[in-house]
């Protein structure tokens, strides 16, 4: 098996909407066009994302979501003893999410995750390997309201995700979920909010699919980053375009356990970066921990953040650029 083989190449998250889309969902909105003609135009832009991610070589096929308003609400909209309240800032981005409200411990109505993935396995056939990214249990918990107990919640939430996903794992072959986990990258956060993930996973390592932790928007605080680093997970994505500096310094006191996907292309940026500075932070990397244990080339977040044709650009730079270091440094 070539180091080609071996080494994925993927975009971390959702992509923007295209000027027709947006119109196509306002209208939608505003009952000015039938459920059909939605889902097929839907299709048609899940499709040719899709093949912007095929065409560029990335080894791994991200669901776009350009339907999706906010990571939280498809959940909210599908599960009972939940809905959604007023709007809030995500993180540090002109960006906001509708605010999860828990009212009691929540239930599956409808099936979401494997509603995504069937669709997403008919578009790019039996062959490709196709990732959904859902919100990680202590993300979601942490930026609801609620009268619960949140730990309690997080779990909670963590059966419902592992319900869900092990139906699109039987019915569509899902290979790769990837578990949102921003909040960790927070201010708020704890070291032992590191460990509600490490109990949480139990459940998720039941099921038969592979696992990508992202915490995305920069890098953890040199503690939670430390316990990060350990966690059972297939790969854990960390953003070293922007936090370089704590990252080759936690490296250097602790070699990882985790296999890593490094963040090289800022997704809230509209810039290319410099293939040369990519590749010199790589092999900064490669001789601190060793080429092993770098299994991933990706993006610091989704594309959401960006208009569109910057989002098709990094696409396709992300690919060339995700070969060459494969080829150059990794192998």
């Amino acid at each position: 098996m070539s180091k080609l083989d071996q080494v994925e190449i993927f975009v971390l998250g959702r992509y923007p909407r295209s000027a027709r889309f947006r119109k196509v969902l306002r209208d939608f909105d505003d009952g000015k066009l039938s459920d059909i003609e939605y889902v097929r135009t839907l299709q048609e832009e899940i499709s040719y994302l899709c093949g912007v991610q095929i065409g560029a070589g990335l080894t791994i096929v991200q669901d776009p979501a350009p339907d999706e308003h906010d990571i939280f609400r498809p959940y909210v909209e599908s599960w009972r003893g939940v809905y959604y309240d007023g709007l809030l800032r995500f993180f540090d981005n002109n960006f906001f999410y509708r605010i999860p409200v828990f009212i009691e411990k929540p239930d599956i109505q409808k099936f979401y995750i494997s509603r995504r993935a069937k669709a997403l396995r008919d578009i790019v056939g039996p062959e490709a390997k196709i990732k959904i990214a859902v919100p990680g249990p202590v993300t979601f918990a942490f930026l609801s309201k609620t009268q619960l107990d949140k730990v309690e919640l997080v779990f909670d939430i963590a059966k419902l995700l592992v319900m869900d996903i092990s139906r699109a794992v039987e019915t569509a072959g899902l290979n790769y979920v990837q578990l949102d986990e921003p909040f960790l990258f927070d201010v708020d956060a704890e070291p032992k909010h590191v460990e509600l993930v490490k109990e949480y996973l139990s459940e998720f390592r039941k099921i038969n699919v592979r696992i990508i932790l992202a915490v995305y928007y920069n890098a953890p605080r040199q503690d939670i980053l430390e316990k990060l680093i350990d966690l059972p997970v297939d790969m854990l994505c960390i953003d070293v375009i922007n936090g370089a500096d704590k990252v080759l310094e936690v490296f250097r006191r602790k070699r990882p356990t985790v296999n890593i996907a490094l963040g090289l292309l800022n997704g809230r940026e509209i810039m290319i970066e410099d293939y040369d500075t990519v590749r010199k932070l790589v092999e900064k990397v490669v001789e601190i921990v060793g080429k092993d244990v770098v299994k991933g080339i990706t993006t610091t977040c989704g594309f959401e953040l960006i208009p569109l044709k910057y989002a098709i650009e990094k696409t396709v730079v992300l690919g060339r650029y995700g070969y060459r270091l494969v080829s150059e440094v990794l192998s």
